[in-house]
Formats: structure tokens, C-alpha cells, sequence
């Protein structure tokens, strides 16, 4: 009896803190975003976070203006139709240095133990026009996940120079919950 209350404590545990919601992607705008989109855990303590980089090594992330695009986890970014496919997710372990490497989306290491721990927390971009000049730049995301990694995002923002609105927000449904990042002229 006392193994199987552990063990149910343990899943709770595992579950509780478990990647819960797919993301939403709307560009709405003529200006290309480009900058580092991150998920790293929603519990304080020791952070594994990771930033999407379909872009190479270099670990930023391209929204081109005027698109939408959706990802039901981590483990299928790769599969949104291009430009919006993140191919590989790069991985920062303070914990375990050995883990600090690029994976492809589907990864098991991915798929299991970082959808498990992390979640949609931020996108630190740039606002560029079709010749590549920066009109604004932007840090939105859910403050008190992205805090966790020593990130502090905004859940809203109006850019300075150009008025544009970024905003990041969650809503729960009856399926479960969807993490929305917009960007609106």
C-alpha cells in the first residue's frame, strides 16, 4: 500500500508539471519577427531551458509577417507546414552540462523529459521590415514562467517605435489549455 501511494504521488508529481498546453502562433502584422522563442520550466528550482532554432545554430526563430501557425507540443514542431516548423529546440541544462546540445523536435530526450518539465515561456524578438532593418524590438511572454530562467517578459507590450502590439496570454478549455502569442498592427 505504501509503494503504491508513493508511486501515485510520484506521477501526480510528474504530471503536475507536465508540458499542458499547445501554442498558438498569429503574426498579424508586415514585419517579419525574429528573435529566440523559450520554454523552460514553470516550478522554480534548478531550469532546463531550451529556444527553438530551426535558423541553424544561432538559435533565432523567424515568424514571417502575416502568418499563423499552431504546435500541439514540443515533439511536433517539426511538423507545422514551413516557415513556421522548428526543427530542432537547442537545450541548456545548468544541472547536467552532458545535456547541453541541439536536438531535433522529435527527439526522445525532447519528447520525455523536456516536455515534461517545461513550458511556452517567452519570445524575445525584433520587429524587421523585407530589407532586414529592425523597427522595434520586443521581450513577451508569461512572466512568471519566463522568470524562472532569469528572463523578465512582458505579457504585453506596445512596440516604441512603431506602435505595434505584442501580446502572450493562456486560456483553459474543455480540451485544455492553449498558450496564444500574437502580434497585432
Amino acid at each position: 500500500m505504501k509503494k503504491t501511494a508513493a508511486l501515485l504521488l510520484g506521477l501526480t508529481g510528474i504530471f503536475s508539471s507536465a508540458q499542458t498546453s499547445s501554442f498558438v502562433f498569429n503574426n498579424y502584422n508586415v514585419y517579419d519577427a525574429v528573435g529566440r522563442l523559450m520554454t523552460c520550466s514553470p516550478n522554480p528550482g534548478p531550469i532546463r531551458y531550451m529556444y527553438a532554432s530551426p535558423n541553424g545554430s544561432f538559435g533565432s526563430y523567424t515568424m514571417p509577417a502575416g502568418i499563423s501557425s499552431s504546435y500541439a507540443s514540443f515533439g511536433t514542431t517539426g511538423l507545422a507546414s514551413f516557415p513556421m516548423n522548428m526543427n530542432q529546440w537547442n537545450v541548456t541544462d545548468p544541472a547536467n552540462t552532458a545535456n547541453n546540445a541541439s536536438f531535433v523536435y522529435n527527439d526522445p530526450y525532447i519528447v520525455s523529459t523536456m516536455s515534461s518539465i517545461n513550458e511556452w515561456a517567452s519570445f524575445h524578438f525584433f520587429l524587421q521590415d523585407s530589407a532586414g532593418n529592425t523597427v522595434d524590438s520586443y521581450l513577451v511572454g508569461d512572466p512568471s514562467i519566463a522568470i524562472n530562467a532569469g528572463v523578465t517578459a512582458n505579457a504585453y507590450q506596445v512596440g516604441v517605435n512603431s506602435g505595434i502590439e505584442a501580446e502572450w496570454f493562456t486560456i483553459t478549455t474543455s480540451t485544455g489549455k492553449i498558450t496564444f502569442f500574437s502580434i497585432y498592427p
